[in-house]
């Protein structure tokens, strides 16, 4: 029987680092026997890590850009790749309502296919943060983002309590839960975190980490305020991100940006705590993959870290903004290896006991295959 052609659709693709490339990732690697599987990106390099998957990239404009990356450019020639790629496809799987994301959608429209949106962010949040719009822009953009989802046949969001703020907003379409998942492989805790710092030339002393863009949406810069209060420690930002933002952290004393990086597992295991200082997210796998290292997690209460991160017992919380407290909690930590040590074992086992990529996948293949079916 001929596997029915599964597009991926995203906006995303290497060199970048990001949760939306993990998750294309591990789904490719676990889904390549149930779909013929084609992949639609952005030009931002040519790699090819999966060999019997077929890469189509779209070019780059010279002077369009968005969050410190260019765009795919808005030519005939882009516009005919997404048309042909939507075509000769089955099912498309969009991963962001991004350039990529909206124009694979107005194709597979056009040619009756099957649609399945992957909810890696609320868009409008993310809007909303990272340019501090006001509240009237914050509702058109809502508006439109909303009237797009409903197109789709199907919408997995990563965690229940989402579809709530959907149906709040207006949102009709379909939607299914199909959770992330962590490799617990790659992602373990360090056998000799003195061992694990030398290995990144780190200083041998307590080292705080950070993983992900350095944005406004994210609050890095409370995070960078509650550090310059503390008597000790190492702060690292495993990421990279808007380019003020960034020379902040780098003029800042006992302070490492590494950019994005391949190998982001051998920095959690050269970290003491890790901290999440985001003001919108919806599973952050960052967090997951800390947790999945045995590391105590402090975060911010938002999207699904409020469900799975339980205070006290596999973490922290802080209130948004507040790098007084985010401050305190930090020092609370570091004078205290034994909750430390507590909250990273506890933190482990959460990720062992629910977040397996294979369930998660498996599911969302399952949820994939069903519209197929209904199709016929």
């Amino acid at each position: 029987m001929e596997k029915p052609t599964l597009l991926i659709a995203a906006d995303t693709y290497y060199p970048k680092v990001d949760g939306v490339l993990t998750f294309m990732e591990e789904f490719m690697k676990r889904a390549r026997n149930s779909f013929t599987i084609n992949l639609l990106v952005p030009k931002f390099s040519t790699e090819e890590k999966f060999l019997d998957i077929k890469v189509q990239f779209l070019a780059l404009s010279k002077r369009l850009g968005m969050f410190n990356y260019k765009t795919i450019r808005l030519s005939l020639q882009n516009l005919s790749k997404i048309k042909h790629a939507v075509k000769q496809s089955d099912l498309i799987f969009i991963q962001e309502l991004g350039p990529v994301g909206i124009f694979s959608l107005h194709y597979a429209l056009r040619y009756h296919k099957k649609k399945v949106l992957y909810v890696h962010n609320t868009p409008w949040e993310f809007l909303e943060k990272y340019f501090s719009l006001r509240s009237l822009s914050s509702k058109l953009i809502r508006k439109y983002y909303v009237s797009l989802y409903n197109k789709a046949d199907l919408l997995l969001i990563p965690f229940l309590d989402l579809e709530k703020e959907f149906r709040a907003v207006g949102i009709t379409a379909p939607i299914e839960v199909a959770r992330l998942g962590v490799d617990m492989e790659r992602f373990t805790p360090s056998m000799d975190k003195n061992s694990s710092k030398q290995g990144l030339n780190l200083p041998l002393r307590p080292i705080i980490g950070y993983v992900g863009r350095i944005s406004p949406e994210k609050n890095t810069l409370t995070l960078l305020r509650a550090f310059k209060k503390l008597k000790e420690g190492f702060l690292i930002m495993v990421g990279d991100g808007t380019k003020d933002l960034v020379e902040k952290f780098t003029a800042t004393q006992n302070c490492r940006v590494t950019g994005f990086v391949p190998d982001v597992e051998k920095y959690l295991k050269a970290m003491d705590l890790f901290i999440m200082p985001s003001l919108t997210e919806t599973t952050s796998l960052s967090t997951l993959e800390a947790m999945s290292a045995e590391l105590p997690v402090i975060s911010t209460r938002i999207g699904f870290m409020k469900s799975y991160i339980v205070r006290g017992y596999n973490g922290i919380f802080f209130p948004k903004n507040n790098a007084s407290v985010l401050a305190l909690k930090i020092e609370k930590l570091l004078q205290d290896p034994g909750l430390r040590q507590k909250l990273g074992e506890n933190a482990r086992k959460t990720i062992v006991y629910s977040f397996s990529w294979e369930r998660s996948i498996e599911r969302i293949i399952y949820l994939l295959q069903t519209p197929l079916s209904q199709n016929k």
